[in-house]
């Protein structure tokens, strides 16, 4: 058994089986993002005070301190993305899945694991090769995607739970556990079966109708 965070209230009997966070390096992107701009601000500034024999209307302090400040400003966005990095928890326990967020404020999503329709596991060229990836969950009647557990390292160890946990809620509710065929009703499988198989001797007829 994990131990709770501080943030979560659990039901009765309510247990917590996996805990997890975004990987802190998804801010990569917005670091280099932020180091190019500031390189760019410093370089022409240089350019500007050093180079250019142009008269400027502004001293060179001025060209300076506008670039400073552009660089310093440039930092708020990896800060911003630390921050809501390492503000967003994941939790699931044996009845429901929570994703917390915010970091002035708490914002927590939870939805039951006996609602869970599907899972869908995405990972770009990255995430195949670093063995990371977000997972998508989509509840019945939802109408799409109802959580997204994003950028988790070794995702694989929560989607594994996560089905474990559907299969014991499918037990305990006596709903079809095959939920491969995208929770489809057995009766609604052989109703399309039947369907098909009379299209295809209507089909049939006419070809001999036609000969």
């Amino acid at each position: 058994m994990t131990a709770a965070p501080e943030w979560l209230s659990l039901d009765p009997g309510e247990e917590v089986v996996w805990t997890g966070q975004p990987r802190l390096r998804r801010i990569l992107s917005t670091v280099a993002t932020s180091v190019l701009w500031s390189l760019v601000a410093l370089a022409g500034a240089f350019v500007l005070t050093s180079y250019l024999s142009v008269e400027l209307p502004v001293r060179d302090r001025v060209v300076w301190g506008v670039a400073v400040l552009w660089t310093l400003l440039q930092a708020v966005g990896p800060v911003g993305a630390y921050l809501r990095t390492t503000n967003t928890d994941y939790v699931l326990t044996g009845e429901n899945v929570y994703e917390k967020t915010g970091v002035l404020s708490e914002h927590v999503t939870r939805v039951g694991v006996d609602r869970i329709q599907n899972t869908q596991l995405r990972k770009d060229v990255l995430g195949n090769l670093f063995d990371y990836g977000t997972i998508h969950l989509s509840t019945a009647g939802g109408g799409g995607v109802e959580l997204s557990i994003e950028d988790l390292d070794d995702p694989d160890e929560f989607r594994t739970e996560l089905r474990s946990r559907m299969a014991r809620a499918d037990e305990r509710t006596g709903r079809d556990a095959d939920r491969g065929r995208g929770g489809v009703a057995p009766e609604t499988v052989d109703a399309l079966v039947d369907e098909a198989r009379k299209l295809r001797e209507s089909a049939e007829t006419i070809e001999r109708h036609l000969q």
